[in-house]
């Protein structure tokens, strides 16, 4: 630009450079004048707009600064509130007591001095207390800071750390898998654990160690007739059976220990003899409990001993006794058979099974258990408690009844046989009054005599009556009800079905226009027979069933007196013949298990080494497949290189 006021002309002779745009300059030309050039404007355009973004970019910056400065400084509040904090916390002492607790477990563990099985049996249990020692370690540290806090002076602040309550919830959970495992039984809608199907957790012991065994001599004791044996055995299996003649008590022990030290199995071997205490009339028996062992005793006693038996883990067997008997099986199958008066059996374990067959007297049942089979009784049948895998009773000469969480069932008299399931109930020649409560089941009654009552839902139900009738009432839901009733039957009907439809042999007059409605008298009228039930057919049919035959007479009961008077009157000479034909049979039976044993070992081996053998020759005739299957690979393959070769041959030939 020109130092020359653009109003002014310039003075001649005067050095003032070219100014293209100033219009004053005599020397002004507009089409040298930049200002109208398009490409100065959008240079100028450009320049105010770089100049614009300049600006805004410098006040972002500043914006940034300012608000990294904020940062920074808040930062390093809290950083310092931090430091404050922490130099107000102090480390709990939980920490290092757990720390030194866990060692010592595991050192005595590992040292042989605490066994794995007792640990874990004992925490399984007392588990919680951790929880109670921690919650009053941190009371503690808390009121140990209060005593020593000044006054006005902030609170210290305990910290127990992150590992520490890692470990916490880790060994609560193990406590609660234990306990789970040890107490908790699967049934039809629950799980199995693991410890519980083993039969507890000292069944776990066959895991942790060798298996030794040791037979004890048998060992002799008088008891007297009619007198009371009381067996408590922990862990092992307990066969009871009274075919001793000799009036005396014949004890024999099995031993298995599971260990992998030879000292402790010997100390554990040693710890489970039996103890007999008490005088003729009232015997205890009892044996120790120790860990990782079992002892399963065979005992035989007179027929006229009263038998009262705990068995915690174990099977139980218990034949040929003529007076009461108590049974309490906490896990393990029991078998009862060939008992002359009452049986009581309290039974704990949903996956294992009851069998009771042949007494002549009262039979009652309560507890959990897998099946339950109850034959041949000539008493009252009382069951109270879920059986998950079923029941079934034959031949109860004697009122049932039968109590779970699903089902009421009651009977006069069980002259066929009674099935229970998950899904079916039937009943075959039962003498009433009957009285069937259950739900989600299909029911069948065959030829049953008396009355009926019947009550059930999501399920058919068929009763086939025979003579002669009683009454008979039927309310179902959510299914079809078929009747079978006698073809000379006397009865009064009244049927009823809210959808579906009603079907009957006999001649009923139709009075409700067929809308699911039957109703009449037969023959007369006579027995009431109610039928009723939803979404279902109702058919009544005919039959010419006989009546059932009479129940059998009850054999007299042997008691324990008159076992005695027998006794008596025997003379010497027979009582030792008695006694020598038991001792033969004794020695005879033993002799037959040594005969067994060894047999079965023999065929093991022989079984082992014929599996060897063909074991081998499979592996040869896999070899020689093999070797065959190559040579035939390279036959084929000569072959095909032979037959290529006639072929270019041919080939060349016709060229």
């Amino acid at each position: 630009m020109s130092p020359t006021s653009p109003d002014l002309p310039p003075q001649p002779g005067s050095d003032v450079p070219y100014d293209p745009t100033n219009s004053n300059d005599p020397r002004y030309d507009p089409a040298r004048d930049p200002r109208y050039n398009p490409r100065w404007q959008r240079d100028q355009q450009q320049y105010a707009r770089d100049a614009q973004r300049a600006a805004q970019g410098q006040d972002r910056a500043a914006r940034r600064a300012q608000a990294a400065a904020w940062k920074a400084q808040t930062r390093a509040q809290r950083d310092q509130w931090k430091l404050y904090l922490r130099s107000q916390r102090r480390t709990s002492i939980i920490g290092p007591l757990l720390l030194i607790a866990l060692g010592v477990v595991f050192y005595l563990v590992h040292s042989g001095r605490v066994e794995v099985l007792h640990f874990f049996s004992w925490y399984a249990r007392w588990w919680p207390v951790l929880l109670i020692v921690i919650g009053l370690l941190r009371l503690a540290e808390w009121a140990f800071d209060r005593a020593r806090q000044p006054a006005g002076a902030t609170s210290l602040r305990y910290s127990v750390g992150g590992g520490v309550v890692f470990a916490v919830i880790a060994l609560s959970c193990l406590g609660i898998i234990l306990h789970a495992g040890g107490q908790w039984r699967a049934d039809g809608n629950g799980v199995g654990f693991l410890m519980r199907n083993w039969g507890g957790s000292d069944r776990m012991g066959t895991f942790f160690g060798d298996k030794h065994e040791e037979d004890t001599p048998q060992i002799t004791r008088s008891i007297a007739q009619g007198g009371l044996l009381s067996i408590d055995n922990p862990n092992g299996s307990v066969t009871v059976t009274g075919t001793s003649d000799d009036g005396k008590l014949h004890l024999s022990v099995h031993k298995e220990v599971f260990t992998s030290s030879d000292s402790t199995a010997v100390e554990r071997l040693r710890g489970l003899t039996p103890v007999l205490e008490g005088a003729d009339n009232s015997v205890t028996l009892h044996v120790p409990a120790v860990d990782g062992s079992n002892a399963d005793l065979t005992l035989l006693v007179p027929a006229t001993t009263r038998v009262v038996l705990n068995s915690n883990h174990g099977d139980v067997h218990l034949s040929n006794l003529k007076l009461p008997l108590s049974v309490i099986a906490n896990n393990g199958d029991v078998e009862i058979a060939a008992v002359s008066s009452s049986v009581q059996a309290h039974v704990n374990n949903r996956h294992r099974d009851l069998n009771i067959r042949s007494v002549t007297g009262d039979v009652t049942v309560d507890g959990d258990g897998d099946e339950i089979t109850i034959t041949d009784i000539t008493g009252p049948v009382t069951i109270r408690g879920d059986f998950v895998g079923g029941g079934t009773l034959q031949r109860v000469n004697g009122p049932v009844q039968y109590h779970s969480s699903r089902s009421d069932i009651s009977l006069a008299r069980l002259g066929g046989e009674l099935e229970i399931d998950g899904h079916d109930l039937s009943a075959s020649e039962a003498v009433g009054p009957i009285l069937v409560k259950t739900r989600s089941r299909n029911i069948t009654l065959d030829r049953v005599v008396g009355d009926v009552q019947v009550t059930n839902s999501h399920g058919d139900v068929d009763v086939h009556v025979a003579p002669p009738t009683g009454t008979l009432t039927v309310d179902n839901q959510n299914g079809n009800v078929n009747v079978s009733l006698p073809g000379q039957a006397k009865f009064t009907l009244s049927a009823e079905t809210s959808d579906g439809d009603t079907h009957s042999d006999f001649s009923f007059p139709d009075t409700h226009g067929g809308r699911g409605v039957l109703s009449g008298a037969m023959n007369g009228g006579g027995a009431a027979v109610r039928l009723n039930t939803s979404h279902g057919d109702i058919n009544i049919s005919r039959n010419s069933s006989t009546p059932l035959p009479p129940a059998p007479a009850k054999p007299p009961r042997v008691t324990a007196s008159d076992s005695a008077a027998g006794f008596e009157r025997m003379d010497p000479s027979q009582m030792q013949q008695l006694q020598q034909i038991q001792r033969d049979a004794m020695e005879s039976a033993a002799a037959a298990m040594r005969d067994s044993a060894k047999q079965i070992g023999d065929s093991q081996k022989a079984s082992q080494e014929e599996l060897r053998q063909q074991l081998q020759a499979a592996r040869e005739q896999v070899q020689s497949a093999r070797e065959q299957a190559r040579d035939a690979m390279r036959e084929a393959k000569e072959k095909q290189k032979e037959t290529d070769q006639l072929a270019r041959e041919a080939a060349r030939n016709a060229h």
